[in-house]
């Protein structure tokens, strides 16, 4: 069962302010870096800390939902619902992200869904607290901005990457985004099953499984069950470029 807590983290010295740093972390990137201690306390004021199970639902496609999402702890994937039951997953998120399910500006309403792959802790914040600070503080407004920029051209990105490339070209981008950008190490035990993989990719589980075989047997990357350690990044990349 999700629990849900209002209550203060524990380990928090300055309760509020202590909350606000786990959330949102001080690197260069952090678009709440603009905000004073007293912005932070009012942005963290009344948010609900919730822990999701595995395969649990955090947000719904085409649903209002009038809050945003700080991830804490775990991995989530973010993905679009099809017809017939169809998903493509577009991103991963894990600790330290802030994602809004691209309603923030758009009357709340969710354009993806997101479940837990991992046990998930997330802070759910108010939306319109975040509005308010955006007409308040120009340089969030300025951040925040970037961060929906950003958003957009990766799935911008992503579109383009799933319409032109070959199916071995979209597998070698997944395994590729994998170690770079989520276990950052060449060897990981993936959270993600075969069909969700392929749901990244944008393809059927049967159409993965025989390119992950062919990747094996050129000597590309070994598996063994959720394993997946890549041996020859040099040609996975070629291969991801060349689609």
């Amino acid at each position: 069962m999700t629990e849900t807590s209002n209550k203060n983290c524990k380990d928090c010295g300055k309760e509020s302010v202590c909350c606000a740093q786990t959330c949102f972390s001080k690197s260069e990137t952090n678009i709440f870096k603009p905000l004073s201690e007293q912005e932070l306390s009012f942005l963290v004021d009344k948010k609900q800390q919730i822990k999701y199970k595995v395969k649990e639902t955090i947000i719904k496609q085409n649903t209002t939902s009038t809050f945003v999402i700080c991830m804490r702890d775990g991995l989530a994937k973010v993905y679009t619902e099809g017809e017939k039951g169809k998903n493509l997953i577009v991103k991963l998120i894990g600790k330290g992200d802030f994602i809004s399910g691209g309603g923030l500006f758009n009357g709340n309403i969710q354009h993806f869904t997101i479940s837990a792959i991992t046990p998930v802790t997330c802070c759910l914040i108010d939306s319109s607290k975040l509005t308010n600070l955006f007409t308040e503080n120009n340089q969030f407004a300025v951040e925040l901005m970037r961060n929906h920029t950003k958003q957009n051209n990766y799935l911008l990105s992503k579109m383009v990457s799933l319409t032109q490339k070959y199916m071995p070209g979209r597998v070698a981008e997944t395994l590729l985004y994998l170690k770079n950008d989520i276990y950052k190490n060449s060897k990981f035990k993936s959270h993600l099953s075969r069909q969700e993989l392929a749901e990244m990719s944008n393809m059927t589980k049967e159409s993965l499984v025989r390119i992950l075989h062919q990747f094996k047997e050129s000597e590309i990357i070994k598996t063994q069950g959720s394993e997946i350690e890549i041996l020859d990044e040099g040609s996975l990349t070629h291969i991801s470029r060349n689609g």
